[in-house]
């Protein structure tokens, strides 16, 4: 080892050192000290390990390379994001916005204890969620409800409790597959049910579910295609139909999905199902999502029969896949929202009823804010096709309108990773070549921040 190089591994400074440095200490009450300083060792040691291989290293380019590494892991942190993408339910990004006044309420009611099973009319212990689910049977015209962790959990719940050992028919162009390698066959394997394909993937006829029940038949389920389309020569039978061929020892149930509860003059007639149409069909149970269409937190949604209800209710694998009290609340409160006449203005329908000049407006707004000289070389407004995401009408595109940003000596991949790593992250895509923002999806509290962001962006270049 040659003497420049012991000499700069020796100059090394110590991690306690390190961590009185200023631009390092600020990310200690952000990502804890324990993890601040595993960063500082993994920097030093890959900077330990360049000088030895024998490339150059100083002091400051070391301490740069923590601060940078320290600003990486806080992206980590599950933390508010602007989203930029124009899809309005997006998965990674959390799905539904929740709205602020709902969160404010959470906080007031939530701080302290409450009443999660404890029924304080009668002072008796209470069952999870009895009111939630009380206003989830008047929304969707059902005897009972149940609400679990997610629709996944739903199913699951369903065919173990019903299923299991038996038959459940499924119709081959419903066999689906969602995000995350979430596949109906899979999770029927996992329940114990045993799966029955009928029909071929593009028709499927009444008279193939008739053929197929048995005396081990437990249920017939047909779940809804969620995030693709089948075009063109294709038939389903409809749920009515398929409920006429429920019994006693043959249960109808319904995998919805999206959980959409509106009705609305400007929505496609293709659009998304309502949740009380489906009950209306005659299935024994539906369920679906409470973070997609419904515009509430994570959860799965099971209406239906009161006695199927009270078995889901008391079965084992409750007790695992049962929400907590926070979940509770903001589905409470989305719920009562939507009772009173005002579901229009959960935050996943703002999004959907904005339209594009409303969008164009907050574009207008965020313009005027930047006082850059040079910001009308730098962005272009375009013409963009928002989606709905989280499998809800896919191929639909709704008219939105953006933003391209164009800085001069960054590529757009350069402005990307900036933009994700401002103090709230911002989040868009880049098309053509160009690093762009959908305004559609951009919530007005977030305009501050994209100008801050932006502002900073074009001062640097």
């Amino acid at each position: 080892m040659s003497d420049d190089i012991a000499s700069i591994l020796r100059n090394i400074p110590q991690v306690e050192k390190i961590l009185q440095d200023d631009d390092v200490a600020r990310f200690v009450p952000v990502i804890g000290r324990d993890v601040t300083v595993a960063v500082i060792r993994d920097a030093i040691d890959d900077f330990r390990r360049r000088v030895e291989s024998g490339a150059s290293g100083s002091a400051e380019e070391l301490r740069g390379s923590i601060i940078g590494a320290c600003g990486r892991k806080r992206l980590e942190k599950l933390q508010r994001v602007v989203n930029g993408t124009g899809v309005i339910i997006h998965t990674n990004l959390g799905r539904s916005p929740l709205r602020a006044e709902i969160l404010q309420r959470l906080a007031a009611a939530m701080a302290g204890y409450c009443n999660l099973e404890v029924h304080l009319p009668t002072g008796e212990r209470g069952k999870r969620g009895g009111f939630a689910e009380e206003l989830a049977c008047h929304l969707t015209g059902a005897q009972d409800a149940l609400i679990v962790n997610n629709n996944a959990a739903s199913v699951f719940l369903i065919l173990h409790a019903f299923a299991a050992g038996r038959e459940a028919i499924v119709s081959r162009g419903e066999l689906v597959q969602i995000g995350g390698g979430f596949r109906i066959p899979d999770i029927m394997r996992q329940t114990g049910a045993r799966l029955v394909e009928v029909g071929t993937t593009n028709i499927t006829e009444l008279d193939d579910f008739k053929r197929a029940i048995t005396p081990d038949t437990a249920m017939i389920l047909s779940v809804h295609q969620s995030n693709f389309r089948q075009k063109g020569f294709v038939r389903q039978p409809t749920l009515r139909e398929l409920a006429s061929l429920a019994s006693d020892s043959v249960l109808f149930v319904r995998d919805l999905g999206s959980g959409n509860l509106i009705r609305d003059e400007r929505l496609p007639l293709s659009f998304e199902p309502e949740v009380r149409f489906e009950v209306a069909q005659g299935p024994d149970l539906v369920c679906f999502s409470g973070d997609k269409l419904l515009g509430s937190c994570q959860a799965g949604i099971i209406v239906g029969r009161r006695d199927l209800i009270a078995q889901l209710r008391k079965h084992p694998l409750m007790r695992a896949l049962r929400v907590d009290k926070i979940s509770y609340f903001i589905l409470q409160e989305t719920l009562l929202a939507y009772m009173n006449e005002r579901g229009r203005e959960v935050g996943v329908w703002s999004g959907i009823f904005q339209d594009r000049a409303a969008v164009a407006k907050k574009i207008e707004r965020t313009m005027k804010r930047i006082t850059h000289e040079r910001k009308k070389e730098m962005v272009a407004r375009v013409e963009c096709k928002s989606t709905f995401g989280g499998g809800s009408m896919p191929g639909y595109t709704l008219q939105s309108v953006g933003v391209q940003i164009d800085v001069p000596g960054l590529r757009a991949d350069d402005i990307d990773r900036a933009l994700t790593a401002n103090e709230v992250p911002i989040v868009g895509f880049i098309a053509d070549g160009k690093y762009t923002l959908d305004f559609r999806t951009v919530l007005e509290e977030d305009i501050p921040v994209i100008v801050q962001a932006l502002t900073a962006l074009f001062s640097g270049a």
